[in-house]
């Protein structure tokens, strides 16, 4: 999972019918600075979230459970709506970089 800021909205007429209904957001992960990345990805969204919220995500299976299909098309969905994020001050910078490695070699923002 991830975190992120919805920070828009797409709109598409013409898609697969599994996807018929289904709100598609465009959302900026977060670092563990709390800081938005360079990346943007695309996540379907089935609990209302809206533009400037910070949401959970998920990739994969884990997405398609949280819409309840698991043969539909989405590789990303927001899994939550987050209230509030507490991050201990005391980690470290090599904890905060081993982080980010281990996010790049798994394909993620």
């Amino acid at each position: 999972m991830f975190l992120a800021k919805v920070v828009g909205t797409v709109w598409s007429t013409k898609k697969t019918p599994d996807l018929e209904g289904v709100k598609f957001l465009i959302v900026h992960p977060y670092d563990l600075d709390k800081e938005p990345t360079r990346n943007i990805v695309v996540v379907a969204d089935r609990l209302g979230a809206g533009t400037g919220e910070m949401v959970m995500c998920a990739y994969g299976k884990a997405a398609r459970t949280a819409i309840g299909n698991q043969d539909m098309s989405i590789e990303a969905a927001v899994v939550g709506i987050v209230d509030r994020v507490d991050i201990s001050d005391t980690v470290s910078d090599e904890m905060r970089e081993a982080a980010r490695r281990l996010a790049q070699e798994n394909g993620r923002p």
